[in-house]
C-alpha cells in the first residue's frame, strides 16, 4: 500500500488518468453547447456556470492548494470569472494544466490541506482521488445537459460508490457522536462485485458553527470492500457500478437498481442519501 493511500483505493495512476480523461471529455461536450443550456442535475446552473465551476472554482483552487501544500488555503487568489465561452474554456485549460502538473509531480503521501476532519486524509493522494471523481460527475452533468451520455468506467464508478459513501455522506464532524442502531445495508455493484456494508444510526451533538443541537439519521461505512456475500443485512441495493454511483450523486434514479429487504430501512437510507452533496 502506498503511504497516504488506503488499501481499498484504486492505483494512484488510475486517478490521474481519470482526472485528465474526464476533464477532457467535459471540455469537449461543453465547447459546442448552446449558451444558456440548463444543467438538469444542477438546477441553478447553465452550461457556462458548470464550465466555470470545474475550471475556475474547483481545479484552480486545488492546483493552488497542492502547489502550496500543506498550508491551509486561506490566501487562494480566487480568479474573476471571465466573459464568454472562449474565455471560460481558456480558464479551464489553464487550471487543468496546472492541476495535472502539480499532482503528477507530488508524492501521494505528502501532506496537503483537505476539508475532511480526518487528519489521515490530509494528503495529496486524497486530493487526487477526490478530483478524479469530481471530474467524472461533472462530465456526466455536461453530457446530461446536451443529451450525449457515454458510459462510466466500471472500476472507477465502483470506487466512486465507496468514496461517496465514506466522505460525502459517512464522515462525521468532530463534535458529533454516531450511535449505531444495528441496521445493516449492503450497496452492491453487480458488474464489478464491489460490496459496501453500511450501518445506520443517529448523529447527535452540538454544532458550534450553526449554534444548534443536532439529532438526525445518519450512516457509517463499516466495510468498504465486503467479501462475504452472506453477511446479514436488512437491505440490499444493487445495480451496475455506473447506476449506483449516479444514484448516490443524484444523477440517476433508484428505479434502475434492485432493492431487496426492509421497506422501513429503505425509507431511512433514502432519506439520508437525499441530502444535497454538491
Amino acid at each position: 500500500m502506498t503511504e497516504g493511500v488506503d488499501d481499498h483505493w484504486l492505483p494512484i495512476e488510475t486517478y490521474l488518468t481519470a482526472l485528465d480523461r474526464e476533464t477532457r471529455r467535459f471540455r469537449e461536450v461543453l465547447a459546442g453547447a448552446p449558451a444558456g443550456t440548463p444543467v438538469p442535475s444542477c438546477s441553478a446552473w447553465d452550461v457556462d456556470d458548470l464550465l466555470w465551476h470545474l475550471g475556475g472554482e474547483v481545479q484552480d483552487f486545488w492546483a493552488w492548494t497542492i502547489a502550496h501544500r500543506p498550508e491551509v488555503p486561506r490566501d487562494w487568489p480566487e480568479p474573476p470569472r471571465p466573459d464568454g465561452r472562449a474565455a471560460l474554456l481558456d480558464a479551464l485549460d489553464r487550471a487543468h494544466e496546472e492541476l495535472m502538473l502539480r499532482v503528477r509531480n507530488a508524492d501521494p503521501g505528502e501532506g496537503a490541506w483537505s476539508w475532511t476532519e480526518d487528519p489521515r486524509l490530509h494528503t495529496v493522494g486524497f486530493t487526487m482521488r477526490r478530483q478524479a471523481h469530481e471530474a467524472l460527475i461533472h462530465r456526466v452533468d455536461a453530457e446530461q445537459a446536451v443529451g450525449d451520455r457515454t458510459p462510466l468506467d466500471p472500476r472507477l464508478a465502483a470506487d466512486g460508490i465507496v468514496e461517496c459513501l465514506e466522505w460525502m455522506y459517512g464522515e462525521h464532524p468532530a463534535w458529533g457522536s454516531f450511535a449505531d442502531d444495528g441496521s445493516r445495508v449492503v450497496i452492491e455493484a453487480t458488474d464489478t462485485g464491489r460490496r459496501v456494508l453500511l450501518a445506520l444510526g443517529r448523529l447527535t451533538g452540538h454544532d458550534p458553527d450553526e449554534g444548534e443541537d443536532v439529532d438526525e439519521a445518519d450512516l457509517r461505512v463499516l466495510d468498504p470492500e465486503l467479501h462475504d456475500g452472506t453477511t446479514p443485512r436488512d437491505l440490499t441495493i444493487s445495480g451496475s457500478a455506473e447506476d449506483v454511483d449516479l444514484w448516490l450523486w443524484h444523477r440517476g434514479p433508484i428505479g434502475r437498481l434492485a432493492v431487496e429487504g426492509d421497506e422501513a430501512v429503505l425509507e431511512r437510507i433514502t432519506g439520508i442519501l437525499g441530502e444535497p452533496i454538491d
